[in-house]
């Protein structure tokens, strides 16, 4: 049964376009989930350091910079339920074959 179960894994693995392409998008996931904080951050600090001394077009630009913030956030909410889908879902495939094979062992 070990032999069938070691057969099923390696099968599991040798499929190249399902394998790579699950990993492409966690890769990509987890790139959009970093360039989103690092937008955020970034909006945040452009927005704190910039005083013109005129109140109504510094609302404007602080306006502009809260909305990137947000937009990168959002972003980075995004990538990160991409990268959680993709990884996650690899070890569920390998979890659920071995339930299978565990299952037909106790039979």
């Amino acid at each position: 049964m070990t032999d069938d179960f070691e057969e099923a894994v390696e099968s599991i693995r040798s499929k190249k376009n399902k394998g790579g392409r699950d990993r492409i998008y966690e890769i990509i996931g987890f790139a959009l989930m970093i360039a989103g904080a690092l937008l955020a951050f970034i909006a945040y600090f452009v927005a704190g350091s910039q005083n013109s001394g005129n109140l109504s077009i510094d609302s404007l630009e602080h306006n502009e910079h809260i909305i990137l913030a947000i937009f990168g956030l959002t972003l980075s909410i995004i990538g990160g339920f991409i990268y959680i889908r993709f990884s996650i879902g690899r070890f569920l495939r390998f979890w659920l074959l071995r339930q299978i094979y565990e299952s037909k062992s106790k039979d």
